[in-house]
């Protein structure tokens, strides 16, 4: 068998037996076509491109089905062009007629890319609870994101989420036990860690979110655009906290020693890797300061 990382097979009744033997270590995809059928003949090409594409995560192993009637009636083919796919020694999935690209593609990923297929499912699940909760069907999306939590603990985009949604319905302290469920240092977490650090910082004075804007819209206090740009952060409404102490920066900039530049960038460690919201905050800030 050879080992190059785009296999591409002719299959003979003489090495058919071999390739059964191979899908033992890599998923093996039998290609039925003749040349009298165009459909075919396009979807062998496809195919070869798509193993290049794949780089050794399948082999396909194309039959000539009016030379190989053997193998052909063996596999149980009824229409051209068909796909068999063979994994350890065993028929896992098959496609019959002609497909478009991308239905082969969904087709492959299952058998020949698990982690992807898994990834996609997971980010399907989440889309699902995201439009739940804007829905309005929160309590719904809180149930299922803690039943799949109890089932896999490590699913740690699942728990961001719930923690997300709790703390914006308010109930600050059931978010911190979920996310206190998690010791290790996790990369999708490490934003709330830090939002419950800016909570752990407020003075806890009673005067909330709408009281600080009002008094900012009639004076703009340094001390109240602080207070409001690290609490309107912490309750996950980052624009128009990074609003307020990018105001601080540029009208105050002095106030408590340069405060300003430090909880702007409390306030980006808040944010996911990659935010564009914090590229954008950062090269506002870069322009005041510089």
């Amino acid at each position: 068998m050879q080992d190059n990382a785009a296999a591409t097979i002719d299959v003979t009744e003489q090495n058919a037996q071999q390739l059964l033997e191979h899908s033992r270590q890599v998923p093996v995809l039998f290609g039925f076509w003749a040349s009298w059928s165009q459909p075919s003949q396009q979807m062998t090409v496809m195919l070869e491109k798509l193993t290049q594409e794949y780089q050794g995560k399948f082999v396909l192993a194309k039959v000539n089905a009016d030379e190989q009637a053997n193998l052909t009636s063996q596999f149980g083919v009824r229409d051209l062009p068909s796909l068999k796919m063979v994994y350890q020694g065993q028929l896992v999935s098959e496609l019959e007629g002609a497909q478009t690209e991308s239905a082969v593609r969904q087709w492959l990923t299952p058998v020949v890319d698990p982690d992807a297929a898994q990834q996609e499912q997971e980010e399907g699940f989440l889309e699902q609870i995201r439009m739940a909760i804007d829905a309005g069907q929160g309590a719904q999306a809180e149930q299922a994101l803690r039943q799949m939590l109890s089932e896999q603990p490590d699913k740690h985009a699942f728990r961001a989420l719930l923690v997300e949604y709790l703390l914006g319905e308010g109930r600050t302290d059931e978010a911190q036990s979920v996310l206190a469920e998690v010791t290790e240092d996790v990369e999708a977490l490490r934003p709330f860690r830090a939002r419950f650090a800016l909570l752990e910082k407020l003075d806890n004075d009673g005067v909330g979110l709408k009281e600080l804007q009002a008094r900012i819209e009639r004076d703009g206090k340094p001390e109240d655009l602080h207070a409001y740009g690290l609490r309107a952060a912490a309750a996950g409404q980052f624009k128009a906290g990074l609003d307020a102490l990018l105001r601080l920066l540029r009208d105050h900039r002095d106030y408590q020693d340069g405060v300003a530049r430090s909880a702007l960038l409390e306030v980006f460690e808040c944010l996911p890797k990659g935010d564009p919201l914090a590229s954008e905050y950062r090269r506002k800030m870069f322009t005041y300061l510089y």
